[in-house]
């Protein structure tokens, strides 16, 4: 296959999950494996498909026709319909970034898929699963390569089904047909917002097509009024916010580890969380255009960075401290491109799209083998599951930023962006990666390291089996070396620049090498004097941020529900008065009326319709007459 016809035939990378989906939901009784080995196949085909392509893009033997975006790209689209003159186009947007980005998504989750035959072969849902899937990271896919923001909004929503599928996929427990319900109407509160930047959009700027509306907001003097370069990046940001979770709308994110552990995973590392930070990336140029936007996105993202980070500290649930992670992780992307920081931004979200997924797979293998999430009730597991606890060692040191390893240089670049913008930001910065640093090293002392607290699980323990490590093992690589190939700044702005050459950039400050350097020797050195040097005495600081959480969840939950409350009653108001009343039966009595007016001239009476005959005709003689005068 040629280098442009990978371009030209780069839509099946997400058609072929498409069909392995469709295949697997209506035919796995007549699979194998219910069909699971169809899923792998087509995610190895569309890894290897996007992989030839960031390869190609990165190392120049392909060549990118468009330019006048931040660099060139190749774009290739059809007509789905028209309305008037509009016309509503699917297609392709393939560059740097949709490149990097496919690759990251296509590798997660065919490891998430080879970890899941071993990890979900007893569920009776088995085949259903992987068709959720496949579907998923489909969504996921025809978003990246959107070329147009209705396309990007098709998958976005699609992967909020996906989303609850997948949640509330035991839906026979109550608190997992909870979790779905909530992560569905809390990331439907921030679509909201997304819904709207798009019909401004379509009002003021008459298209969708992204490198279009490149060429409309950076154009000079605009063609539309002030109002709409704060407004769109604001509302864009409701939904990435939704999708993201940031600020007030994370409260579903720690409540979706009720789906299944790979499939939390996949959420969590490459697919919907990601979203929203690649929204704010693709469309970067939008809130580029309102420093004030660039404010919010920054100061936002912060503080999400720091409340998720305490949370994660005081969590005894393995899942749930790598779902406050995630959060925190998110927080540090989007305070990264409200900095300015456009690569380091994406550069940590494909390096945590690594380790995360490593991460919660380690999490998965400890669960299979130990059956309980409860973290004290681990200990010592590093000799009953050695390779699970080397995995999880190699994915918190990439997560906390040891030297070497892919978050350090991520995380390096974030810092840097901080530093130069705001040192306040900055000083919010390392004080989350600090927290990181402790809980994560906290997660693994609790878990790996010690002596057992439960010896009746200890002894019950065992190693994962080959189709659970391995994945493990290619994503504790891919954690250690991604790092490497991006670091050089000129390589990584000539992938996130959509595959325009980058201008070289300014070395870093030394405080930032030493400031996270030393956060991560602090973090780790503070959970080794707390979790293994001594008893801990970390109870009552771990109530009260419990305590506090509760009390946000709880807050939200409510507001949620007299804000819904409200419009129900409102509804009813408007639906009872106005609809029913006016529209409905209003209708019917005018038509009753006038039944009634006429049926009257209907009698069944010859000599009265030769009355009104006469009646009629001589008042038209009459009127005749008058005009003649």
């Amino acid at each position: 296959m040629t280098a442009q016809s990978l371009l030209a035939y780069a839509y099946w990378i997400a058609l072929v999950p498409l069909a392995a989906s469709l295949l697997i939901l209506f035919f796995r009784k007549f699979l194998g494996l219910q069909g699971a080995w169809v899923g792998v196949l087509a995610m190895t085909y569309a890894l290897v498909h996007a992989s030839l392509i960031a390869g190609g893009i990165f190392t120049g033997a392909i060549t990118l026709p468009g330019e006048g975006l931040q660099g060139h790209f190749f774009e290739s689209f059809f007509t789905w319909f028209s309305v008037g003159s509009f016309d509503f186009r699917l297609g392709l947007l393939i560059d740097g970034v949709s490149s990097l980005v496919m690759v990251a998504v296509t590798l997660v989750s065919l490891m998430v898929q080879v970890y899941s035959i071993a990890y979900m072969h007893d569920h009776p849902r088995f085949g259903r699963y992987f068709a959720y899937i496949n579907f998923f990271t489909f969504a996921m896919l025809i978003l990246v390569m959107a070329n147009e923001l209705l396309q990007f909004f098709i998958g976005w929503e699609l992967m909020g089904l996906c989303s609850y599928l997948l949640i509330s996929f035991d839906f026979e427990k109550k608190e997992a047909a909870a979790a779905g319900v909530k992560a569905f109407l809390t990331t439907r509160i921030g679509d909201l917002g997304f819904y709207l930047a798009l019909l401004v959009i379509f009002n003021f700027l008459g298209t969708f097509n992204i490198p279009l509306l490149h060429q409309n907001v950076t154009s000079v003097p605009r063609s539309y009024p002030e109002w709409v370069t704060l407004a769109v990046p604001l509302l864009l940001f409701c939904g990435a916010m939704g999708k993201s979770a940031q600020g007030p709308l994370y409260v579903w994110l720690p409540d979706a580890m009720q789906g299944p552990t790979p499939a939390s995973a996949l959420i969590h590392a490459a697919t919907m969380v990601a979203a929203g930070v690649y929204m704010v990336a693709r469309v970067f140029f939008f809130f580029e255009a309102s420093p004030f936007a660039m404010d919010v996105v920054a100061w936002v993202g912060t503080a999400t960075a720091v409340y998720a980070a305490v949370l994660g500290m005081v969590n005894s649930d393995i899942k749930r401290v790598l779902a406050f992670s995630t959060v925190s992780q998110l927080g540090l992307m989007m305070a990264a491109l409200g900095c300015g920081g456009y690569e380091a931004g994406l550069f940590h979200l494909v390096t945590h799209a690594a380790f995360k997924s490593l991460l919660f797979l380690c999490a998965g293998s400890v669960i299979h083998g130990m059956h309980t999430n409860d973290m004290w009730k681990m200990g010592g597991l590093r000799t009953q599951m050695p390779v699970t606890a080397f995995a999880y060692f190699i994915g918190t040191l990439a997560i906390t930023g040891c030297p070497g390893l892919s978050g350090f240089f991520s995380k390096d670049e974030i810092l840097a962006a901080a530093y130069e913008h705001n040192p306040v930001i900055f000083g919010l910065l390392v004080l989350a990666a600090l927290m990181t640093s402790f809980y994560m090293f906290r997660s693994l002392f609790l878990t790996f390291a010690g002596v057992p607290r439960d010896r009746d699980r200890f002894q019950h323990a065992h190693e994962s089996p080959a189709l659970i490590l391995g994945p493990l093992l290619v994503l504790a690589t891919m954690s250690a070396v991604t790092g490497f190939g991006l670091w050089y700044q000129g390589n990584l702005g000539h992938w996130v620049h959509w595959g325009a050459p980058a201008e070289e950039a300014n070395g870093h400050n030394s405080i930032v090498f030493y400031a996270s350097v030393s956060v991560f020797v602090v973090g780790a050195a503070s959970a080794w004097w707390i979790y293994l040097s001594r008893p801990p005495k970390y109870a009552a600081f771990a109530s009260l941020a419990r305590k506090n959480f509760n009390v946000v969840d709880e807050t939200l939950v409510g507001l949620f529900d007299r804000v819904g409350n409200g419009l129900s009653v409102l509804s009813s108001f408007f639906d009872g008065r106005f609809i029913d009343r006016v529209l409905v039966d209003g209708e019917g009595d005018i038509a009753n009326w006038l039944g009634r007016g006429v049926r009257r001239l209907q009698s069944g009476l010859a000599q009265s319709y030769l009355f009104w005959m006469i009646v009629g005709l001589g008042a038209m003689l009459v009127y005749i007459a008058n005009c003649f005068k």
